[in-house]
C-alpha cells in the first residue's frame, strides 16, 4: 500500500465505487444486500489467505512433462 494520502484516497474511491456497483447487480439479482457483503467479505478474506501464501503464481515454475521417449519424435502417420 502507498504513503501517498492522495494516491490512497483515490484507490479507495475508485475500488468503493466498483464494490458498490457488484453489491449492488448481485442485491438485483434477488441476494440480499447484507449476504452479498458477507460473501464478498469472504471472497476476499480467501485472496488474501491466498496472497499471502503466494503473491504471484504466475512465477511459479511448472514442469512440464520430458518430450525425450523414443517416439517424441515421430509423427503418428510416419512409420517406423
Amino acid at each position: 500500500m502507498t504513503n501517498d494520502p492522495d494516491t490512497s484516497e483515490r484507490l479507495f474511491k475508485q475500488l468503493d465505487d466498483l464494490v458498490a456497483d457488484v453489491i449492488d447487480r448481485f442485491a438485483s439479482e434477488g441476494h440480499g444486500t447484507a449476504v452479498v457483503i458477507e460473501t464478498l467479505q469472504d471472497v476476499l478474506a480467501k485472496r488474501l489467505l491466498a496472497y499471502d501464501r503466494d503473491p504471484d503464481p504466475a512465477e511459479d515454475s511448472i514442469d512440464e512433462p520430458s518430450n525425450d521417449w523414443p517416439a517424441a519424435d515421430r509423427r503418428p502417420d510416419q512409420k517406423e
